[in-house]
């Protein structure tokens, strides 16, 4: 018999607020399909902000050699157990509340990055079996009534899916929505969840196919067609702009009425990708080799000082009364 396939939903904000409630409709439709779903609370989750230490023991050892003890490494485990993944979260000014940001740094980032382990020699021990390009989806709501305020909540929930290649099928971006109760005035939002869930449902049923690049959500006119969102890189002098969220490049033109219109090349290397993630793992290497040229005694000297300088910081009560307490 087949093991029942899961997706774990991991929801910031207020227990029972927006993005909790339209996670639920969507999970809703997601057991339906005979999926096992999990929600987990961030806000109740014990996450330290992550210190990015020197040696990285997390890297090669795994979350749970982490310094900080606490359910960052549990958070980790309950993803790599997942077949899909949901996200969802509050816009609190422009982006996403900061549970979200501790999130990705701790349970994701280059600990995770499969284009790496891909480049050394597998997935390390700690992770082994448990390495799969899984499909997700990312729901930002707001209540703000233009959508111009809360533009940064959908691209930083994004910034959760690249490390460890979490194939978006489907992202929902809510606005003029801040109390969980419109939601159920509003039949066109609750029917969107659904469908959201739906296609969440569909994509881990199905993983002998390929789900990157592959969008199964409405079209919303949106700009681009790698990450279905509209935030560019528009720079004075170019002809063409570059996607905020996952760096594909288009090209400008207008239209006989003066709209803007995009050109969009095909595009296999921008980070949604395997093949992006490698030009991006290559950067980091030349860099390092780059710098590594430029190391002198003269130079470890002045980062040294700077390093040590302690004439301009101010200690935090907390840090003040730790250091009298010993």
């Amino acid at each position: 018999m087949a093991e029942k396939k899961k997706v774990v939903a991991f929801t910031a904000g207020r227990r029972g607020g927006t993005s909790e409630t339209l996670t639920k409709i969507a999970l809703e439709a997601i057991a339906k399909m005979g999926i096992e779903c999990e929600l987990i609370r961030l806000n109740e989750c014990d996450l330290h902000p992550c210190t990015a230490c020197g040696n990285g023991p997390c890297h090669s050892k795994g979350p749970a050699a982490c310094i900080w003890k606490d359910d960052g490494p549990w958070l980790n485990e309950k993803f790599l157990e997942s077949d899909g993944y949901i996200l969802a979260a509050p816009v609190w000014s422009l982006s996403p509340c900061g549970i979200v940001t501790d999130f990705r740094d701790r349970v994701f980032g280059p600990k995770m990055d499969m284009a790496m382990w891909e480049r050394n020699s597998g997935s390390p021990e700690w992770a082994k079996g448990r390495v799969k390009q899984r499909p997700g989806a990312l729901i930002s709501t707001g209540g703000a009534l233009t959508e111009n305020w809360t533009s940064l909540g959908m691209p930083t929930l994004y910034t959760t899916t690249f490390s460890a290649q979490t194939n978006v099928v489907d992202n929902m971006s809510l606005y003029a929505c801040g109390d969980a109760g419109e939601v159920f005035l509003r039949e066109d939002v609750v029917q969107r969840a659904q469908y959201l869930g739906e296609n969440v449902g569909h994509a881990v049923l199905n993983p002998q196919i390929d789900w990157t690049h592959r969008w199964l959500g409405p079209d919303e006119g949106e700009a681009c067609p790698g990450c279905h969102r509209s935030l560019m890189i528009a720079k004075p002098g170019r002809n063409f702009v570059e996607c905020a969220i996952c760096g594909r490049k288009g090209y400008i033109s207008f239209d006989k009425d003066g709209n803007i219109q995009y050109t969009w090349p095909e595009d296999n290397r921008d980070r949604l990708t395997m093949m992006g993630k490698y030009d991006h793992a290559r950067e980091i290497e030349r860099h390092g080799q780059m710098r590594a040229k430029l190391q002198t005694p003269e130079l470890d000297e002045i980062v040294k000082r700077y390093r040590l300088m302690e004439e301009f910081t101010v200690k935090a009560p907390s840090r003040t009364k730790k250091a009298q307490a010993e």
